[in-house]
């Protein structure tokens, strides 16, 4: 059985490695800041309960990068010293309003795709149970330029079940 502080370092280093990557889906003048966040966040594994405030605070910027908007306390940069449980600093309607809205927009963030008019449409239909396959030379011709940093892809193939 693995040790409660390792199981808190891989929950935390599985929610950030999403939350590096959705960072380059929000404006560029807010990604710094974010930064900034993710570099205060790391620093936070002295004690279990650090790591556990740690996590929460990943989980729910995590959230709010899939909602490609920051809101309190991430609009601004960490204050100095520990950070309070999120529970004492966020007003329960901006808990709630990420909530309702990561549930709302986490998968029509993958059924829609754009044309370079900047028209949407639904690439899923439930006619049609699946979504446009691409050729796989095609592939990285289909994805986002970032504008600041990187963005790496990685496959795994497996001949197991």
């Amino acid at each position: 059985m693995a040790s409660p502080s390792k199981a808190l370092n891989e929950n935390f280093a599985y929610n950030s490695m999403l939350a590096r990557a959705l960072v380059q889906l929000i404006p560029a003048q807010e990604r710094d800041t974010v930064r900034v966040w993710f570099n205060k966040l790391h620093l936070m594994d002295r004690s279990a309960e650090d790591m556990k405030r740690r996590n929460e605070y990943m989980w729910f910027l995590l959230l709010m990068l899939q909602n490609k908007r920051l809101q309190p306390p991430f609009n601004k940069g960490p204050p100095g010293g520990e950070l309070r449980p999120l529970n004492e600093i966020l007003s329960p309607d901006i808990y709630e309003e990420v909530l309702m809205s990561s549930d709302d927009q986490s998968a029509t963030w993958l059924e829609n795709t754009c044309n370079a008019d900047q028209t949407c449409k639904d690439a899923y239909t439930s006619e049609d149970q699946h979504f446009p396959s691409t050729h796989p030379a095609q592939f990285l011709t289909n994805q986002p330029l970032p504008q600041n940093g990187i963005i790496c892809y990685v496959a795994a193939f497996s001949d197991h079940d």
